[in-house]
């Protein structure tokens, strides 16, 4: 259903131009909004259709300053040593798909006005398209700044050309969306994969964090993101896995996933294990670097488990011969030496949201807040989850004693160890203001330097020319 419906009427806003209007007026085959929405379960495949929404991780991940230089020496290679294309596919794929879900989610919205359903099936209804609307701002505001805002879908090639509204008012508008979804959310998931009031209240505490740091600056919401983050946590529907590598390489949400995106291998697969499993194909993007394998305390199977320094087969064969992220790695594949093109039947789900992130999330708010004295029961319990041998408080010792700018080092390190390679990299160097690091570990290997450019992404060539948006002022 969800391939349909996106082939049918549900494209991207800015693949709406004369040309397709005109492809749409002489295709007698198109099914318009109106004839299609008509009962909860023509509203349910469109919805279905919004899903899946996993990070960018060209985007989000590549930039890290634990990440090393990628396999692929071209549009990635390109990004990690800070010279982004406005033409690169990433640059256009982030606008374009979070656009694309904007109008979806939208367009729901509109058909739903008026239907005689019950009170519960139009709150859940409204509930998930606003969620996934908002959550599609959210990730455009960080990455490109200054964005239009589309509160109704375009009719025609006519209504395309907007002004860019404010981050604030994008803010606003993302935490109207959200808030409303979480009272109309059900507790309970229409199905696995899809979202309900806790997965809202989870991106709750998210928005609050990002939005209480750099460039908002709403201190007063590390409070407000403390509060989200502690209602999940003590929600008692979920627990933290009892090792860290249950986590993962799973088809089905684990007991401390919140919200993830799921797979129905062959037909939609997951590209983790060709992104990181650097095979000598240029197409692992996703690195470690060995200083940051080195970071990692005595007994942290975060970095045991987690990262391997190479990987040597049954046939004797060195199929990884330098260090990589373990999370999404099907060994089966590097058994069998499938070529980069075959591994792309990935089954597993990719996390968005997990429980461990609520305790970091409260963890940094609270020391934000208040000081560290009420954080360390928060980090601490993520990182006794992180030792080999639970017994050896030696392993990952629990933090204490530290002031508030050393707690605010640890937890963010804390981040980096317990959530690399799962996209949070870019938004927290943006939020802390830290993209300094980059430059610290990669020096002259960066071809421009750090500079004021990377608190956004540049805007896509396509929304430039065909659409007549600035670009951003510091990549004019």
């Amino acid at each position: 259903m969800k391939t349909i419906i996106r082939n049918i009427f549900l494209g991207s806003v800015l693949l709406i131009s004369s040309s397709c209007t005109s492809f749409l007026e002489e295709n007698p085959s198109f099914i318009s909004p109106v004839n299609f929405y008509q009962t909860v379960d023509d509203f349910d495949g469109a919805l279905r259709g919004l899903y899946p929404q996993g990070p960018s991780f060209d985007l989000a991940e590549i930039f890290a300053d634990y990440n090393d230089r990628p396999e692929s020496a071209e549009q990635t290679g390109d990004l990690w040593v800070n010279n982004p294309g406005y033409g690169f596919w990433s640059i256009r794929n982030a606008w374009s798909g979070g656009y694309a879900t904007i109008k979806n989610s939208t367009m729901i919205l509109q058909e739903i006005k008026g239907k005689n359903f019950s009170e519960t099936q139009l709150n859940r209804i409204i509930g998930e398209a606003k969620f996934m609307r908002a959550y599609a701002y959210f990730n455009l505001v960080q990455f490109y700044g200054d964005i239009p805002l589309r509160t109704v879908v375009v009719e025609g090639a006519e209504d395309i050309p907007i002004a860019k509204s404010s981050q604030s008012d994008i803010y606003q508008f993302i935490l109207d969306d959200i808030l409303d979804a979480e009272t109309k959310l059900p507790e309970e998931s229409q199905s696995m994969g899809r979202v309900n009031k806790y997965v809202a209240k989870a991106f709750l505490a998210r928005i609050y964090l990002t939005s209480a740091g750099f460039p908002m600056n709403i201190t007063a919401n590390y409070a407000k993101a403390k509060e989200k983050a502690v209602e999940v946590i003590n929600q008692g529907g979920y627990v933290l896995m009892p090792t860290f590598d249950k986590v993962f390489k799973t088809e089905k949400y684990t007991s401390e996933t919140i919200w993830a995106q799921l797979f129905e291998a062959p037909l939609i697969s997951s590209s983790m294990h060709t992104l990181t499993a650097p095979t000598g194909s240029q197409t692992a993007i996703i690195l470690p670097t060995d200083l940051f394998v080195k970071s990692f305390d005595a007994g942290d199977t975060r970095e045991i488990w987690g990262i391997k320094p190479e990987y040597t087969n049954m046939k004797g064969t060195k199929v990884i011969k330098r260090p990589y992220y373990n999370k999404y790695i099907n060994e089966e594949y590097l058994e069998n030496e499938l070529s980069a093109s075959s591994t792309n039947i990935l089954p597993w789900q990719t996390q968005i949201i997990r429980l461990s992130e609520m305790y970091l999330i409260a963890a940094e708010a609270e020391n934000e807040s208040n000081g560290p004295d009420q954080a360390y029961q928060y980090i601490n319990k993520v990182r006794e989850r992180a030792r080999m041998d639970r017994n050896n408080k030696d392993h990952v010792k629990d933090l204490k004693n530290l002031t508030k700018e050393t707690f605010r080092e640890a937890v963010l390190l804390e981040r980096k160890h317990e959530l690399y390679a799962e996209g949070f990299a870019w938004f927290d160097l943006k939020r802390t203001q830290t993209f300094h690091k980059v430059e610290e570990v990669r020096g002259d290997k960066l071809n421009v330097p750090i500079g004021i450019y990377n608190n956004t992404w540049p805007i896509s060539d396509f929304e430039i020319l065909n659409n007549n948006i600035e670009q951003n002022p510091e990549y004019r």
